[in-house]
């Protein structure tokens, strides 16, 4: 039956899954019982939204279909009933929400279709399959979590599909609020909207260009993050920022979204990474009133393509990764937001095939430093980037206690 934890909706309470049985992780698994376990009893919730996921896999012509809820800290879509028609047997049951890009573009309001299998690697979807449509499940303007349906030909999502897959749609969303003992708090509400505002926000984590390739990463431990990267691609230049503000958790989330909408605006108009601070400065000394403070690097490939130009404001750290060292590169001017003129200054780097730029915020810096150390006998260089990236993400997976960090890096090809 369906349970009701902190605000949010279980369809299932039982934890006998085939999964760890470690005890520490029960809060955090999906509630999930297999098909043959599902009760054939009409008034039970689980009975009624698997039916209506099996007579949706008929009506479209689907082979498999699937409903993922958001758990109780925004942190993960977890699986909550699987059709039992079309069986598939490598579900992830488990998906991180912030790299779950084809339910994150659903969940701000957008049915997203994915017509060929190279699309689903980049949306991220939760199985394979030739297509797929991802559907948002909400509850008014609050985001549930997201329905999925999969197809064995390619382009089989067309308008008449995610037309019926939205009805579906609509039906199971009737269903989980009927069920639902509560309603779920306007607080709580309001802050999950915003980190998913804020997660729409970000680009793709991984880029790959001629020249260059760029990743990035947001540790978002609390509803609403302080901190941003963003890329920015014309036909003479790359662009990278990294920007993290000050304050409460509320202030910095707005000061947060200003500096990124002002850097995309600036990075668009200026020419050199020292302008766009500049620029961005100006904006918020100007338009706040006086508690607005951030730091921000912005990095900028020069008009060959061949090497980088930065400017860094405030607390970050940027490091230039290389096979035999690391060097401290920046030159750090003041806060955004502290003084009406930063005079930021323009560093040029030369970087050489396989080298790495780092750019961190403070906290991650924290978090991670000690993994550049060379008397710790595994230090990391730059030179594999998907293995630098990863160990950088699993480092900041362990510090629970972290607010908000943020990390991008650029290597040279």
């Amino acid at each position: 039956m369906p349970t009701q934890e902190s605000g949010h909706l279980r369809l299932f309470a039982g934890h006998n899954d085939h999964h760890s049985d470690d005890s520490s992780e029960i809060q955090s698994r999906p509630y999930l019982r297999r098909d043959d376990s599902v009760s054939d009893d009409p008034n039970d919730l689980v009975y009624r939204v698997q039916a209506i996921l099996n007579n949706g896999v008929d009506i479209l012509h689907a082979s498999a279909a699937a409903l993922y809820l958001i758990d109780d800290e925004t942190r993960h879509l977890l699986l909550q009933v699987p059709s039992s028609l079309g069986a598939v047997s490598n579900w992830e049951y488990k998906r991180q929400l912030k790299s779950a890009h084809g339910d994150l573009k659903a969940l701000t309001g957008h049915v997203v279709t994915i017509q060929n299998s190279e699309r689903m690697k980049h949306w991220n979807a939760p199985t394979e399959f030739p297509s797929a449509v991802c559907i948002p499940v909400v509850d008014g303007m609050v985001p549930l979590g997201t329905l999925w349906f999969f197809f064995e030909e390619p382009e089989a999502g067309n308008d008449h599909v995610t037309k019926m897959a939205e009805l579906i749609g609509s039906h199971i969303e009737s269903e989980l609020n009927r069920a639902e003992p509560e309603p779920i708090g306007n607080q709580s509400s309001a802050l999950k909207y915003g980190m998913l505002w804020q997660q729409n926000r970000l680009p793709n984590p991984s880029i790959d260009c001629d020249q260059w390739l760029l990743r990035g990463h947001v540790s978002q431990n609390s509803a609403l993050t302080s901190g941003f990267f963003d890329w920015d691609f014309t036909d003479e230049r790359i662009s990278a920022t990294l920007g993290v503000a000050q304050g409460s958790v509320i202030e910095a989330a707005f000061t947060a979204a200003s500096v990124q909408t002002a850097s995309r605006c600036y990075t668009k108009l200026t020419q050199k990474p020292s302008e766009v601070l500049e620029s961005t400065n100006q904006s918020i000394w100007t338009g706040g009133i006086g508690d607005q403070f951030a730091s921000m690097v912005n990095i900028q490939t020069t008009s060959d393509g061949a090497q980088l130009q930065l400017s860094a404001a405030g607390d970050c750290r940027v490091l230039l990764i290389k096979s035999q060292e690391n060097v401290s590169v920046a030159q750090y001017g003041p806060d955004l937001g502290t003084v009406d003129a930063g005079d930021y200054e323009d560093v040029e780097l030369l970087l050489d095939s396989g080298d790495t730029l780092g750019v961190f915020s403070d906290s991650a810096w924290d978090a991670v430093s000690h993994r550049f150390d060379p008397s710790n006998g595994d230090e990391l260089c730059g030179e594999d980037l998907q293995h630098l990236f990863s160990e950088l993400k699993n480092t900041l997976s362990y510090s629970e206690s972290l607010t908000d960090a943020v990390f991008i890096l650029l290597q040279k090809v």
